[in-house]
């Protein structure tokens, strides 16, 4: 009899442990917003590896910036102010915390930022074994589920929008382990030696297929303007498709985000008759989340000749990333 509940502990004692263990690593997690990278929106930033004063990404590239804790899938225009784009949840589980009520921040505004409150409006949800997901900056008034609530993957969350602590219309996407951080395209968590390649991505084979190719640098905007640009006017008003022909200087201006050190960000600019009117380059001393550039030229005698101008943006980057370098073709009608 002894023997025999001795036997019956030690299996009750298997089943005890064994169970956790299929807990510990959520399900596969799909793409959690209904656009399409490279089509209506793209990936602003990465998780940040580097648990120290420096910043990388999942392949030690610059598409983050220190301390960043999610994935950003920010909507290409984000100047359309009626889009409706779903945030879906990336696995089954429990939602655990809501928020909303917060406005959409006005861009190209200084944003504020209440402390314990930069995530914005968004939702939480428990996957079971510590693992969480967390959507933050969703639209005021969007948010379709409630605390205490069971999901599917897949299930409409929200939309995504500018609230909390975002300058974009963005989704930020987190993953964590109970309080830890997770990488989810190498499973790894920031730490001293960031562990940038290797690792087993937690995303599910399609959603890795809609995120699409790594890129280490992305060139945010670029366009035209006769007075001066400032970072803060570029990202509240689209690129003019025309410009008046009697203002004093021509300007080409750009936002790249993930600029490697030793980056080259060159600018080019041709007129109506084809011929060269800007031709200029710099490189970037240090590695940049966010790079803003500009470079003009002053008008000549009579002002600008009408016609359209033809400029292009390109970045040329350093070993190991040389193969990724970039360009944005840009066009404005002066009148």
């Amino acid at each position: 009899m002894q023997i025999a509940l001795k036997a019956l502990t030690a299996c009750l004692l298997a089943i005890v442990l064994s169970g956790p263990l299929h807990a510990q690593t959520p399900p596969p997690l799909d793409f959690p917003a209904d656009c399409r990278i490279g089509a209506d929106c793209w990936i602003l930033s990465f998780v940040d590896l580097d648990s120290g004063p420096g910043y990388r990404d999942h392949r030690c590239g610059p598409r983050t910036y220190e301390g960043h804790k999610g994935t950003d899938i920010a909507l290409i225009d984000a100047f359309d102010t009626d889009q409706t784009v779903a945030v879906r949840a990336a696995a089954a589980g429990t939602v655990v915390g809501v928020r909303d009520g917060m406005p959409d921040n006005d861009l190209g505004k200084d944003i504020a930022g209440e402390k314990g409150r930069e995530c914005g409006n968004g939702v939480r949800i428990s996957h079971g074994g510590e693992w969480f997901t967390q959507y933050c900056h969703l639209k005021q008034g969007s948010i379709q589920v409630k605390p205490q609530q069971r999901v599917s993957s897949g299930a409409l969350l929200g939309l995504i929008g500018n609230s909390g602590r975002s300058e974009t219309p963005h989704l930020h996407f987190r993953l964590s382990r109970d309080t830890l951080v997770v990488d989810p395209f190498t499973g790894h968590s920031a730490s001293e030696t960031p562990r940038c390649e290797g690792g087993t991505p937690m995303w599910s084979d399609t959603a890795l297929t809609a995120f699409g190719d790594y890129a280490p640098t992305l060139i945010r905007h670029a366009g035209f303007s006769v007075t001066t640009p400032t970072l803060r006017g570029i990202q509240k008003t689209p690129p003019p498709t025309n410009l008046p022909g009697n203002r004093s200087a021509l300007y080409i201006y750009t936002i790249v985000y993930g600029v490697p050190e030793g980056s080259t960000i060159r600018f080019s600019v041709s007129g109506p008759d084809g011929g060269n009117l800007i031709n200029t380059s710099q490189t970037i001393p240090r590695t940049r989340a966010r790079q803003f550039q500009y470079a003009g030229k002053k008008a000549p005698s009579g002002g600008w000749p009408a016609g359209f101008y033809t400029g292009e943006v390109r970045v040329d980057l350093p070993p190991p990333f040389a193969d990724a370098s970039t360009t944005r073709t840009v066009t404005v009608r002066v009148k």
